[in-house]
């Protein structure tokens, strides 16, 4: 028994040649990425979604197709369907003279040359009393040498908007033309209302017409 005793006392487990290899290695680093479960948990990469984050606001302009339309049609944006504009009216400009026969007629007493005024015609002797009338402003006005819108060439008097010439009211011994060049019809010689001749590039006051709405 003793020997046995003393067999077994000093008998010592026998170590394997791994694990004394291990003993005296040092530690490996474990390595990057590899996880036992006991690492502390990793911060949750920006941009990446569990399902428990609070939703993010819509960026402007971003349609999910589910907003409502837009309320308005913007300006300017035409579908068809809308009325179309109304048409611009013509101002009716008042006139600032006498009405004559669906015609203004006005006096200018701003001198000008004949081309350059918009002149009357007369063509009656009722028509010839009124404009005489415009001019003097009843009569309490004095007269000035003003245009009317006859010329003579050629030895022949026209109105220069096409109307017949079937009315005349030339002072005694007018026309008195010695020239070749057209002369242009004026009133007011010598402060009477019959008709005179002369050159177009003088100045004067005009009396000018225009067709008026009914």
């Amino acid at each position: 028994l003793d020997l046995n005793a003393h067999l077994v006392k000093g008998i010592k487990p026998v170590m394997s040649a791994s694990d004394s290899l291990r003993l005296a290695e040092p530690l490996r680093a474990i390595p990057a990425g590899f996880r036992q479960g006991t690492e502390p948990v990793h911060k949750v990469p920006e941009g990446f979604r569990q399902g428990t984050e609070p939703l993010r606001p819509i960026p402007d302009g971003f349609r999910q197709g589910t907003e409502p339309s837009r309320p308005s049609i913007p300006d300017g944006f035409r579908q068809g369907t809308e009325p179309s504009a109304p048409r611009i009216q013509t101002k009716v400009v008042a006139c600032r003279g006498e009405v004559i026969n669906r015609r203004c007629y006005e006096f200018n007493s701003t001198p000008m040359t004949f081309e350059d005024a918009q002149l009357a015609s007369v063509t009656s002797g009722d028509l010839q009393s009124r404009l005489v009338s415009l001019v003097t402003n009843g009569g309490e006005n004095n007269p000035v040498l003003t245009w009317l819108g006859g010329m003579v060439k050629n030895l022949r008097a026209s109105w220069e908007d096409g109307s017949e010439w079937g009315y005349s009211d030339w002072m005694p011994g007018h026309p008195n033309i010695n020239t070749d060049k057209p002369v242009c019809l004026e009133m007011f010689q010598i402060d009477e209302s019959w008709w005179t001749a002369a050159d177009c590039e003088l100045k004067r006051a005009s009396v000018c017409s225009y067709p008026i709405s009914a």
